[in-house]
């Protein structure tokens, strides 16, 4: 018999349509959780792995910490006017995309560093936390802390009373997403595995102070990070992952290959009536899905719904 006591979840996963996704969902749950099924895994070792943009929340038209990013830049501007004329600044201020293309990633990194370093922790916390306060999603015109999947959050509590582990395995700067991450999935900040910037201890007036820096303290968490700092925090493959692009591809790849029973999924933005519908930068995770026979989430055939709230149609897809 399963661990799972409660009745609360006889019809899980509402927000779903009835189908070949949400039937591989329940039944993989049933089957690691049913003590006397070959597939048991125990409750320490049930541990899942969740993307976040584009997986539980909405990334276009443009990612949620670019948009913090963008608006830093901005505000050095105003600030000292007579950088209007002066790369990268320009570039932000005049929202020239095609300066941005020129760059190679290890330039867009260091511009992102340059936005989120060299400041103490607490002021870069509360400069996210205004952030969140004020932001409204530039499509949807809600506070980007609304939008969030819903059936991607039934998932989550639906795993939670199956005693999974749920972490949060993302390419955004870990303490941005530490932010929100409980407020939005109920996930602890303990328990997000992002993009981590160094930190220095110093003494300011004798009081300790955690200063950010100008590099990373691990590899960027996208493509091949994701599985190496997986195995750093947590220290054991999850048997659960959801990602959406061809940087979760590494992670879906690492939980697959393991004796026991494992569930790879992959989302796919194919609405563009309620959110949007786009394959770039998903090109060689849908192809490899496609070969290795993964579960492939229909976000317009799979989800009944997208949102908590009803969206506005969306009248072009993102870039």
């Amino acid at each position: 018999m399963t661990d799972q006591t409660t009745s609360t979840y006889e019809e899980p996963l509402q927000s779903w349509q009835d189908g070949a996704t949400r039937t591989a969902i329940i039944n993989f749950v049933q089957r690691v959780t049913d003590s006397t099924h070959p597939a048991y895994v125990p409750p320490a070792e049930r541990i899942a792995a969740f993307d976040n943009d584009g997986t539980l929340w909405c990334e276009k038209p443009t990612y949620v910490q670019e948009i913090f990013i963008i608006k830093h830049f901005h505000n050095q501007v105003e600030q000292q006017p007579e950088l209007r004329h002066v790369q990268p600044y320009k570039a932000f201020w005049e929202n020239d995309r095609s300066y941005f293309e020129t760059l190679d990633m290890e330039a867009i990194n260091q511009l992102m560093l340059q936005a989120i370093s060299s400041i103490p922790q607490a002021e870069y916390i509360q400069r996210v936390q205004d952030f969140f306060r004020d932001i409204r999603h530039p499509h949807y015109n809600r506070p980007v802390t609304e939008l969030a999947f819903t059936p991607m959050l039934e998932l989550i509590e639906y795993l939670n009373a199956y005693q999974f582990q749920i972490y949060i395995v993302t390419g955004g700067e870990t303490d941005f997403v530490r932010e929100i991450s409980e407020k939005m999935y109920g996930i602890p900040r303990s328990k997000v595995i992002g993009s981590s910037v160094a930190v220095k201890f110093e003494l300011h007036n004798g009081r300790p102070v955690l200063v950010r820096q100008m590099s990373m303290l691990e590899p960027f968490n996208e493509g091949e990070g994701k599985a190496i700092n997986i195995h750093h925090h947590i220290g054991q493959q999850p048997i659960l992952a959801v990602g959406n692009s061809n940087g979760d591809l590494d992670m879906l790849l690492y939980i697959e290959d393991q004796q026991r029973s494992t569930l790879p999924l992959l989302i796919h933005h194919d609405d563009a009536e309620r959110e949007f519908a786009y394959e770039e930068g998903a090109e060689r995770a849908l192809k490899a899905a496609a070969e290795r026979n993964w579960n492939i989430i229909s976000m317009k055939n799979d989800f009944k719904r997208i949102f908590s709230f009803v969206p506005e149609r969306v009248t072009s897809t993102s870039k």
